[in-house]
């Protein structure tokens, strides 16, 4: 990562006039006044939904929070477009114009990326944090190649040195030119000399500063801008310490120690070495085959750090024997053989006689109620590490299936229950597969309101393992697991290749690359899902005959 340290690439291009950054920021400012609009609606949709004092209180928080994240974030913008119109820069309001019709098109990407990253920089070294809105936002308008903001402030004299180098031949062209060129160009010599060597080599905060400095000059960034990024840049320790949290530490330890009172069994585990990366991604497993289940499925995913989260891993192993002894029950086989034949799930359960239900409630009831329980638990534990930023003050992203989807969701009922501002840019994206919880539409709006990019329900309308599951517990029948959510900014995902619960583990990184999520290996997709596919088959696999056969058996007096 080292090698992409370079302030050159933080900064705008010296190639773009004034004139085409203030058209650059004429339509960020508006493209920023449309995203802020459409978040200020999730809450909206939420306060409507639950009608009451409290709520319309939450949601002046949230409006409140939103707009100085939303102005924080123009005037950023403002900078990086080396300030146009002067003086202390536009407001944003909810009058805000948000209509791009007729503005010049954007620069091409190589010279609106720097531009980017100059905002990223500005916004990660004034706050010392990363905040999930801010992300959001710059992915909607464009790439950004987080790795080089990371290593710059890794390494802040590295990037110096690098952009020194860079200039090096433009200095010895116009050095002689004036005096004051030949000031510039000094300083940009002793960079590339040499003479800082980085942070990590005992480079001092104010040379780093100074070197910022003149180099953003030569560069062509100036006013505010230049003393904030020479300022945080020279402070880029402290950002970084609060940026990728402190993962494995005896802090981290105290911390989860001091929450997971209710729960016996809770940890997070790396699924990949660390990174330090920009961003961070949880996983949430919802059974275990074995120990290696908390990591295994999660493989699937690159770029990012990529953590799983170990939750009573003894229960999930109970369970998981239980769901293989369900699927197996003469009454399930007979389920299946009536789905094949799509007959509604309604009908099936109305051929269920009573004594049936009894007995399959015998080999589930407990195993799945208990660890539902305690899925319920580890949720309200998570919710409160997240909010006390474990993982570093930097976006995540929570993915999980069946009752890890339910760990996710109960924590992200918790983080909605806090002050607006405390959590207004910490979730990201969240993916939730074949979940046991409600399509409630108060309770999906209030995480469509935390969550600052994609909510996506994947769901298997066939899942009868899930439908069973849900009508034993005493669920109705509006499941998110096994069909869409009807709240506005909610993705639907139809995952029909899921026709039992037990399939959502085998095919977690094919749905996940169906739903376009960041960061998936696709070869490791293909091996884990070839991997899994002939042990599935053999447990769950019914042909058309064997289908004939169980439904002319009929669902047995027994199970």
């Amino acid at each position: 990562m080292s090698g992409k340290s370079d302030l050159t690439r933080v900064a705008p291009p010296k190639e773009l006039s004034n004139t085409q950054c203030q058209a650059v920021f004429q339509r960020l400012e508006r493209r920023l006044a449309g995203f802020r609009n459409t978040a200020e609606l999730h809450g909206t949709i939420e306060a409507a939904f639950t009608n009451t004092g409290e709520s319309s209180n939450v949601q002046e928080a949230y409006v409140r929070a939103l707009n100085d994240w939303a102005q924080e974030t123009l005037r950023n913008i403002w900078l990086a477009c080396r300030e146009p119109g002067g003086g202390k820069g536009p407001r944003l309001d909810p009058l805000s114009d948000t209509s791009t019709t007729g503005l010049p098109p954007l620069p091409p990407e190589d010279h609106l990326q720097p531009l980017l990253h100059a905002v990223l920089l500005l916004h990660v070294t004034s706050n010392k944090e990363y905040s999930s809105r801010t992300r959001a936002f710059l992915l909607f308008i464009g790439s950004i190649d987080e790795e080089v903001v990371a290593a710059t402030l890794k390494n802040p004299g590295r990037a110096i040195e690098e952009a020194g180098r860079k200039t090096e031949a433009a200095k010895q062209e116009h050095a002689r030119r004036s005096k004051v060129l030949r000031m510039v160009g000094v300083g940009v010599g002793a960079v590339a000399g040499g003479v800082l060597i980085g942070v990590t080599g005992g480079l001092a905060a104010p040379a780093v500063g100074a070197g910022v400095s003149t180099v953003l000059g030569w560069l062509g960034v100036g006013g505010t801008a230049v003393g904030m990024l020479a300022t945080g840049l020279a402070g880029s320790s402290v950002v970084c310490g609060a940026l990728f949290g402190a993962y494995g530490s005896r802090k981290t330890a105290q911390v989860i120690g001091e929450y997971t009172r209710e729960v016996r069994d809770l940890a997070i585990r790396p699924v990949h070495l660390p990174k330090e990366t920009m961003a961070v991604r949880l996983c949430v497993t919802g059974w275990l085959e074995s120990p290696e289940d908390v990591t295994a499925p999660w493989t699937v995913f690159g770029q990012d750090d990529t953590f799983a989260l170990q939750w009573e891993v003894e229960a999930l192993q109970k369970l998981s024997t239980a769901l293989l002894d369900l699927v197996k029950a003469q009454a399930m086989q007979y389920i299946k053989g009536e789905i094949l034949k799509r007959t509604f799930l309604a009908a099936i359960w109305a051929a269920l006689s009573p004594t049936i239900w009894m007995k399959l409630t015998k080999i589930i009831d407990n195993p799945w109620m208990h660890a539902k329980t305690l899925a319920v638990k580890a949720g309200k534990v998570l919710g409160t590490l997240l909010a006390e930023r474990v993982l570093g003050n930097r976006p995540i992203t929570l993915v999980g299936y069946s009752l890890g989807s339910l760990v996710i969701v109960e924590a992200l009922v918790h983080l909605a229950s806090l002050p607006p501002a405390q959590t207004l840019g910490l979730v990201q994206d969240v993916f939730l597969f074949g979940s046991p919880v409600s399509t409630d539409r108060a309770q999906w709006a209030a995480l469509r309101r935390l969550v600052a990019g994609r909510l996506v329900n994947g769901y298997g309308a066939n899942d009868y393992v899930l439908a069973v599951l849900a009508r034993l517990s005493g669920m109705n029948w509006d499941v998110a697991g096994l069909q869409p959510v009807e709240v506005q900014g909610v993705e639907n995902v139809a995952c029909d290749q899921v026709d039992g619960h037990l399939k959502w583990r085998a095919t977690i990184g094919q749905c996940l690359a169906q739903c376009d999520a960041p960061g998936i290996d696709r070869e490791e997709v293909e091996r884990q899902l070839a991997q899994r596919t002939a042990k599935l088959e053999e447990d769950m696999g019914m042909s058309e005959k064997e289908a004939e056969r169980a439904v002319k058996a009929g669902p047995g007096s027994g199970v």
